[in-house]
């Protein structure tokens, strides 16, 4: 089962004078530096580009340490950590997560330390430590705050009982974390349905995997989330591929292609394009200018970048 690439970011509000009524108290701007680093990277990493939401985050940490902010630096080494995982670095991610939570410290912040810690057990999953994900997983399932049900980590279980090899644990898991979307709990619906999605592909249960990466889709079409656009239009590629419509694993895979080529995601253009010549070539399909255009994006001859 691939991992799904998408963890909780932490953002600070940044406090003003107001222009009418009650005032709220103004924050120097030696203060305020940090929230407002993380203010501009967090469009960059909602929309899959890691590198300038990278630059943002680590001089928001700079900031933050420089004026002994503890709930920021912890903030700040967790969207690190995020965004070291999102480029396929879990390794590198590891070390900030697990700062963040000595820097929380004090669980009196229930849904940062769970948070910290769902993001930490997808990053030891990652590299392989089930062991140390499943124990930190646990551990933020436990963690109750108003009796919202989380699910990111409930997400994060899911995935990690289906590399143990418990496919119906997983199933009943991911089912939950679901049912939690449905009833109004929507933070991290996307990364739920394209769970669902893969553990149901795993299983070459391609007709039922097909409307969880709609849903997933639909989602992130929603927030603006290219990279996982176009993580969905790959998975429903390998739908329609497996109920042999290679026409229509084609067009998916087309969408898909360009837009890895326009965040100029090389290695994800390359593995997806081989999928795409190959269905192609069953369906009699021309990709010509989808070949084209994607070797164009990735040289860098854009009107404007993506991430700009």
């Amino acid at each position: 089962m691939k991992t799904v690439k998408r963890c909780l970011l932490v953002i600070l509000a940044i406090l003003a004078a107001s222009c009418g009524g009650r005032k709220e108290a103004v924050v120097p701007g030696h203060l305020s530096a940090g929230a407002e680093q993380t203010a501009r990277g967090t469009p960059y990493y909602e929309r899959g580009c890691y590198a300038r939401a990278l630059e943002h985050f680590t001089r928001a940490q700079e900031l933050y340490t420089a004026v002994g902010d503890r709930q920021g630096m912890a903030m700040s080494a967790n969207n690190i950590g995020v965004v070291y995982r999102a480029i396929g670095e879990a390794g590198a991610a590891i070390p900030f997560f697990e700062d963040a939570l000595r820097l929380y410290g004090d669980p009196g912040e229930p849904d940062r330390v769970r948070q910290a810690l769902s993001n930490l057990a997808a990053a030891q999953a990652d590299t392989g430590d089930l062991a140390s994900a499943g124990k930190n997983i646990d551990a933020a399932l436990k963690i109750e705050n108003g009796g919202t049900p989380f699910v990111p980590a409930l997400t994060v279980k899911g995935i990690l009982l289906a590399r143990l090899g418990d496919v119906k644990g997983a199933e009943t898991v991911l089912k939950e974390a679901l049912d939690a979307v449905g009833r109004g709990h929507p933070e991290g619906g996307a990364a739920a349905n394209y769970a669902m999605g893969e553990l149901l592909l795993g299983q070459s249960r391609f007709q039922e995997a097909a409307p969880y990466f709609d849903r997933a889709l639909e989602r992130d079409r929603k927030a603006g989330f290219y990279g996982g656009i176009a993580d969905d239009l790959a998975a429903l590629g390998r739908c329609r591929a497996g109920v042999r419509d290679d026409a229509a694993a084609v067009r998916s895979w087309e969408q898909s292609v360009r837009i890895y080529a326009l965040l100029g995601m090389g290695e994800k253009v390359r593995s997806t394009m081989a999928l795409l010549e190959e269905a192609a070539k069953r369906s009699d399909s021309d990709i010509g200018l989808t070949r084209a255009l994607a070797e164009r994006w990735l040289r860098g001859e854009l009107t404007d970048s993506l991430c700009e």
